[in-house]
């Protein structure tokens, strides 16, 4: 049985991640800037949100943005957690099914995997496209048994 290859949950965790922590500090930030100007007083004649509660309506929404960021910032972590469970599960999938010693990602085409593979006698293939069924079982279609490539076939 081969591990699960899960491509899209990291990026896509990434980028939300990403965008909530940037709504987190802009948040944040506001909050703050609202709360040094109601403890100064600079605009207690021409504020738009004259009452007695202001000041806390400011802390709250900086702790609104600090939830925000921290919630972002944990799925920035779980979204690096998820790709390096995948770069672990390709690479013993690979050793697995093709008794390879290391996987070294070059990028993907699509959905196929271009790698250099080396081999435990140190033989290197390189450019090697490998193809991951859904059940995480990787497919290479180039003979690995020969002589090392430069990818140049």
């Amino acid at each position: 049985m081969y591990a699960p290859i899960d491509l899209q949950t990291s990026y896509v965790t990434q980028w939300i991640g990403t965008l909530l922590a940037i709504a987190g500090l802009a948040v944040l930030a506001h909050g703050l800037w609202r709360r040094k100007r109601y403890q100064t007083h600079l605009d207690d004649e021409d504020a738009r949100y004259a009452g007695p509660g202001r000041l806390k309506d400011a802390v709250r929404e900086g702790f609104a943005g600090a939830g925000i960021l921290v919630i972002g910032l944990t799925a920035l972590a779980y979204a690096v957690y998820g790709d390096i469970t995948t770069q672990t599960n390709i690479q013993e999938n690979v050793a697995k099914k093709y008794g390879v010693e290391s996987v070294e990602d070059r990028g993907w085409r699509g959905n196929a995997l271009r790698a250099d593979v080396t081999m435990p006698d140190g033989t290197v293939h390189q450019d090697i496209l490998i193809v991951f069924e859904d059940s995480g079982e990787p497919q290479i279609s180039r003979d690995l048994s020969g002589d090392a490539t430069d990818g140049t076939e």
